[in-house]
């Protein structure tokens, strides 16, 4: 939790913007700060996935399997990229788009889409970067982050019915 609280005020600071303008810079519509937010929430999501490999495979090979061969760390690493990558890329997107929700009045289902779909953009651009490919499990981990997206974003406007029925 502590991970999305130091997001939280991340996603909150003053960001500058090239005409010079912080995201909270009163010139700057709460709708353009809305999707800035969504673009930025996606990054966090496929930079805390990514980490969250990174700590499985330094644990595994520092204090689980120490003095394996590298043979097997290599095999360890591509395996949980495979599975954290699929379901923690699900899990991370639906989260910190379900944090986005809180900061948005409309267009809820939208927004997490464009948290869905930037990180899709980071994790094929990273894959392209990587591994010079995109595997095959990576069309199943962008289905799941696209409906990560969706439901966050449908749960907040069922919310909204729920509250606001008008």
């Amino acid at each position: 939790m502590a991970f999305f609280a130091w997001l939280g005020t991340i996603a909150n600071s003053p960001f500058h913007l090239r005409s010079g303008r912080t995201l909270t810079d009163p010139r700057i519509s709460a709708r353009s700060q809305s999707w800035l937010r969504a673009l930025l929430y996606g990054f966090f999501a496929e930079l805390a996935t990514v980490l969250t490999i990174i700590l499985i495979v330094v644990t595994y090979r520092y204090v689980v399997a120490t003095g394996a061969p590298a043979a097997d760390y290599a095999a360890f690493g591509l395996r949980t990229g495979e599975i954290v990558g699929i379901i923690g890329g699900a899990v991370y997107t639906f989260l910190l788009a379900r944090l986005l929700m809180n900061r948005v009045s409309s267009e809820f289902v939208t927004h997490g889409l464009v948290v869905a779909a930037t990180a899709i953009v980071f994790s094929v651009g990273g894959s392209l970067l990587g591994h010079h490919g995109v595997p095959a499990g990576y069309l199943l981990a962008s289905v799941l982050k696209l409906a990560s997206g969706a439901l966050a974003g449908f749960l907040a406007r069922g919310r909204q019915l729920l509250i606001d029925p008008a």
